[in-house]
């Protein structure tokens, strides 16, 4: 593929069909060449467009007023991106009820830790939001939660997960 194709958007992803191609990208990150474009591309089967060298990605609608985003990060504007970010956003801002797309941090604890990650909850330094960090040699995954229709609510949802490896 030439760095401008892209995929049709896959009909009708739900949450969970998203969740299962992060993980299956987290999994298969051996190094910074399986974040490239049309590594993603094969990897999670969503229609990453490139914008340039160091920019590029996908998104689409999931359900209701819910959207994701996979979307390339660098270090610094001159890097290769050794990162990338998921993310369940609603279109509302209004921190919509997350029911229609949660998918457990339990079901990313249990993949992960069986493909050999180790896992660590954490909190963040405002005490306001939980997160874990799983980790296999040079490749990390940090995996943030939120409640369901109040963010502060009990902490089950996965919303956004950022797949790093080392340069």
């Amino acid at each position: 593929m030439t760095a401008n194709s892209t995929l049709a958007e896959p009909a009708g992803l739900t949450a969970q069909d998203l969740s299962e191609r992060v993980l299956k990208l987290i999994q298969s990150v051996q190094g910074i060449g399986d974040l490239a474009p049309d590594k993603l591309r094969e990897t999670t089967g969503l229609p990453i467009v490139v914008h340039s060298a160091n920019d590029y990605g996908a998104n689409g609608p999931v359900a209701g007023v819910w959207y994701y985003g996979l979307r390339s990060m660098s270090p610094d504007a001159a890097s290769v991106p050794n990162r990338v970010l998921f993310q369940l956003s609603d279109q509302s801002d209004s921190d919509a009820d997350m029911s229609p797309v949660c998918v457990p941090i339990e079901t990313y604890e249990k993949t992960l830790v069986s493909a050999g990650f180790s896992s660590k909850k954490l909190r963040n330094r405002h005490d306001t939001q939980d997160y874990w960090e799983f980790t296999r040699g040079k490749v990390g995954a940090t995996v943030y939660v939120r409640g369901k229709s109040n963010p502060a609510d009990a902490q089950t949802c996965v919303s956004m997960v950022i797949v790093e490896t080392a340069v």
